[in-house]
């Protein structure tokens, strides 16, 4: 749990007192912007199932298994992202929310698939 708590510490919390605060305007539409949020979560997550399964980078916890830690990890980037949209040094419009949704998407689509990927091997 200390690299949980670290990573909410030195990554999360200086984006988040860094932030405007702003809230993008935006919708569900897909756009090429939604589609690179959808496709890098989707990698992101198989991405971080190889280098824990493959003991690169150290779990969060031993008693979450390896899929879970790797939505996670996805999730904590995508999120980490979409904060630092929200701050004065990037020139985007703000945390989206949208984006966001697109974010969880991809890294359930790529959960889903993983699960049918390995119930067809065996």
């Amino acid at each position: 749990m200390n690299v949980l708590l670290s990573i909410v510490i030195f990554l999360v919390l200086p984006c988040i007192l860094l932030s405007r605060g702003t809230i993008a305007e935006d919708n569900f539409e897909l756009q090429l912007d939604k589609t690179a949020h959808l496709t890098t979560s989707f990698g992101l997550y198989f991405m971080f199932h190889t280098m824990y399964s493959d003991s690169l980078i150290p779990m969060i916890s031993d008693s979450i298994p390896i899929p879970l830690h790797s939505m996670l990890s996805a999730t904590i980037v995508g999120f980490s992202y979409e904060v630092y949209q929200s701050t004065p040094i990037s020139r985007s419009d703000g945390f989206s929310i949208h984006d966001m949704t697109y974010n969880m998407i991809g890294i359930g689509l790529a959960r889903t698939l993983h699960e049918i990927l390995l119930y067809l091997r065996n």
